[in-house]
């Protein structure tokens, strides 16, 4: 039975996947062996999984991940919670017990589709053998179907070696595809937003990851352009627009920029595109969000009013929808640019604080580095991070210039994410250069899949951010926990360059930043693996701005020098309580 699933996959257009091999999914992988798919054997089913997360997001369809049953199963987990939280579209396909000792704590036996059926969109077990290709392509449907995700197709062993000859197999199983897919825009919706948008005084455009999936990033360029807004981004949305338009102001929320802060705390209303508005995004939903009149367009209609009522819902495919409203706005006079070039002045100061600080600083200024990376690495290089204070400063320095070429943990914040996301990213695309930009403390946890990198000649450049603490975690301790340091400093164990050496990897310890750049770029231009190794001050290495957990977006902690910076537009009137329904 297993050949007729593993030739389904073949005939979806997969060929690689990800995982661990074991007894209860072996069978599956002597299938793809035959069907000439390509395994790639990480070192933990983890780092599986987040490959073929990555792999989604860069291809725009599913990664697969294999692993077996028991330990093999739950170890997919972190990473299925993780496409699941970020939208990513991947299929989990599990080894099972045999049917003939379920529920008799047979070995490795889990219930895996228990497990993860709060985080897949659709997950299943296949207990016959006509079930198997149907449940393959049904689930691999699934995943990129309206609001990308990860689904899990789980395979008992029995049912795996069964003999089977399909006759009449139906393509798919019995599922309702069509509820799984965005209805087209509300004319009526869609109206009454252009009537507000061309009435507000200080719009802004909250853009989310929904529109890199949408490609509406050309859309909301024209709007912007069209209603002289200002956009921002989630952390995920910094992969939807480019970064060096001049009316994108970069991420907002608890370490967002400051001028991409205060467009969103004094916009009065705000046009919300394929986000959820996270707490990380907005710091509380009451009472400013809820004041504002916010229009909220997404593909999923239980996001709608779920943290933020807006006075208008619209579910629909970003791209329908701003394509309509493009052509509903009225002609509109020339705004006022007043809004615009108060944003612009926060930037410039603020880009003049940093300065400052860095030559202070006694080792290396963490957003230093990303701006000579940033130099010498290509437009569309892919760039992943891994989880800590390195990723918030990645969120607030490293540019984004093409759409698709920016890898974080978000939503679940999963710590270990980089390397093997990095893998995953460069199997997908072998021709682009791809940047991991980790921390100690995440690369930690999966730097074993360092193994894949000479075995299928996947170089990857890794910098790792060296501050040895949990820094993000440090910090919060210093400002909430009344600076009591539990559990968040490392030992100098281990040396990371005698790891890189141990997978045959290039290791280097820049001394400058100019060092940074010409390892860097010897990486990229030879297209040869390298480890690089950049020395964080831990008592130094305090991401601002900040806005703490519950605070309001005008009340971020700001870097210093900037004290005196006022976030809240100068005259601006009151807001009213905006129109709901």
């Amino acid at each position: 039975m297993v050949d007729h699933a593993a030739r389904a996959l073949k005939e979806l257009g997969v060929r690689e996947v990800f995982g661990v091999t074991g007894g209860s999914i072996m069978g599956f992988f002597d299938a793809l062996a035959l069907e000439d798919i390509e395994i790639y054997m990480f070192r933990h089913e983890q780092g599986a999984a987040h490959a073929a997360d990555a792999y989604g997001r860069i291809k725009r369809r599913p990664g697969v991940a294999l692993a077996t049953s028991g330990p093999g199963a739950t170890n997919l987990v972190t990473g299925i919670a993780n496409a699941y939280f970020d939208s990513a579209p991947m299929l989990a396909i599990t080894g099972q017990v045999p049917t003939s000792v379920f529920g008799r704590d047979a070995f490795q036996e889990t219930d895996i589709v228990g497990v993860t059926a709060p985080i897949t969109k659709f997950n299943y077990q296949v207990r016959s053998p006509e079930e198997a290709a149907p449940a393959i392509r049904t689930a691999y449907r699934l995943a990129y179907e309206g609001r990308p995700g990860p689904t899990l197709v789980d395979f008992p062993r029995d049912i795996q070696l069964a003999l089977y000859e399909p006759r009449d197999e139906p393509a798919y199983l019995p599922i309702d595809f069509s509820k799984y897919v965005p209805p087209k825009p509300d004319p009526t919706a869609i109206a009454k937003a252009a009537r507000i948008l061309a009435m507000a005084a200080r719009p802004v455009i909250l853009v989310g990851n929904g529109v890199y999936w949408s490609q509406a990033w050309p859309e909301v360029l024209q709007l912007a352009e069209l209603l002289q807004a200002p956009i921002v981004t989630t952390l995920p949305g910094k992969n939807a627009v480019p970064a060096d338009h001049p009316l994108v102001m970069g991420p907002a929320g608890m370490h967002g920029r400051l001028e991409a802060d205060a467009a969103l705390a004094n916009a009065d209303v705000v046009l919300a595109v394929g986000t959820r508005f996270s707490d990380r995004t907005v710091g509380r939903f009451t009472p400013e969000m809820r004041e504002k009149t916010v229009i909220h367009i997404d593909s999923d209609p239980s996001e709608i009013g779920k943290n933020v009522p807006p006075a208008v819902g619209i579910v629909a495919d970003a791209k329908a929808a701003l394509r309509m409203l493009l052509k509903k706005i009225p002609s509109l006079p020339r705004r006022d640019r007043r809004f615009i070039e108060w944003l612009l002045q926060i930037r410039r100061r603020y880009e003049e604080a940093m300065e400052r600080w860095a030559r202070r600083m006694r080792k290396f200024p963490p957003w230093k580095v990303l701006k000579a990376l940033r130099e010498v690495a290509p437009r569309d290089t892919i760039t992943v991070t891994g989880v800590g204070s390195h990723q918030m400063w990645a969120e607030q320095h490293w540019d984004v210039y093409v759409p698709g070429t920016w890898l974080t943990s978000a939503g679940l914040g999963t710590m270990g994410f980089c390397i093997p996301a990095a893998l995953g990213a460069k199997i997908a695309a072998r021709d682009r250069p791809v940047l991991c930009i980790d921390g100690d403390g995440s690369f930690q946890m999966t730097m074993n899949n360092l193994a894949l990198v000479r075995d299928y000649n996947l170089p990857i450049t890794v910098v790792i951010f060296d501050n040895r603490a949990l820094m993000l975690v440090k910090q919060w301790q210093v400002y909430l926990y009344d600076r009591r340091i539990v559990a968040t400093e490392y030992s100098p164990r281990p040396d990371f360059a005698k790891i890189a050496e141990a997978y045959e990897i290039e290791a280097v310890k820049p001394a400058n930043l100019d060092e940074v750049r010409k390892w860097a770029d010897w990486s990229i231009r030879n297209q040869e693996p390298l480890v690089m190794i950049i020395e964080i001050d831990n008592e130094e290495d305090i991401v601002l701005p900040w806005v703490k957990p519950g605070d309001w977006l005008t009340e971020a902690i700001k870097p210093p020098g900037l004290e005196d910076l006022d976030l809240v537009y100068p005259g601006a009137k009151p807001l009213q309580a905006a129109p709901q329904g």
